[in-house]
């Protein structure tokens, strides 16, 4: 089946309306330009959230110095030492809030037993 060449308007060839702008190369990004703060902060982010804390600062303080890579990895050493030092002080806080509970249900408990006696 074909249509009639009238419905279908041959469209004329247009250049785009905008020129192409030149394409930056991409930056390397291999071991060797990565900030080692950077790589340090993200491999003890699951072993000491402190020294990844500090580790990442530094290593963002110098990536934002000398421009070298690894913001990414710096970023993500912070937020999970930051989240696991959050998680470890809410672990304390709610284990010694138990251990509180414990004692006051003991003291509840040894006084109701004095009346017995």
């Amino acid at each position: 089946m074909s249509y009639p060449a009238a419905e279908y308007p041959q469209q004329a060839q247009q250049e785009a309306p905008y020129a192409s702008q030149a394409v930056a190369p991409p930056v390397p990004t291999t071991l060797a330009y990565t900030n080692t703060y950077a790589l340090v902060s993200i491999i003890t982010a699951f072993l000491s959230p402190i020294a990844a804390i500090v580790f990442g600062h530094l290593a963002l303080g110098q990536i934002k110095r000398t421009g070298d890579a690894g913001r990414g990895l710096a970023l993500t050493g912070l937020i999970i030492g930051y989240a696991y030092f959050a998680m470890a002080v809410l672990f304390v806080v709610v284990y010694i809030g138990f251990i509180g509970l414990m004692f006051a249900s003991m003291g509840a408990v040894m006084g109701q037993a004095e009346g017995i006696y």
